[in-house]
């Protein structure tokens, strides 16, 4: 089902951010990288299959645990993720007119918060 994981409710961003380029490559700029060169060719774990094991070379990881909504790019980076009708993704500038159009036409769901709240 195609569906727009939002921004994080939380997110301190009003534009979009290219992660910093730093040596060596966080796992947020390898997602993004990833995400930007080949929009709609990985579906949610094969994304994390190319992050972790083939970039980052940890096949001790257990990836199918891992959830794209806690990705940085929607919590403080101010990216949006398309995930089209085969399950593929792509990221959606949160201040574009695509980000606007997706999240009035489509399924919208939102990524987890940045910041956790107390519980009292």
């Amino acid at each position: 089902m195609e569906e727009l994981i939002l921004v994080a409710e939380d997110s301190p961003a009003v534009e979009s951010i290219v992660p910093h380029a730093k040596s060596p490559k966080t796992v947020d700029r390898i997602v993004f990288e990833i995400l930007n060169e080949y929009p709609y060719q990985y579906s949610e774990i094969e994304l994390f299959i190319e992050v972790h094991i083939n970039k980052r070379k940890r096949p001790d990881l257990k990836i199918d645990t891992y959830k794209i909504k806690r990705s940085p790019l929607l919590q403080k980076y101010g990216w949006g993720i398309h995930r089209n009708t085969a399950g593929k993704l792509a990221l959606v500038p949160v201040n574009s007119e695509e980000y606007i159009h997706l999240s009035e036409t489509i399924k919208t769901t939102r990524s987890y918060r940045n910041i956790k709240i107390k519980q009292g």
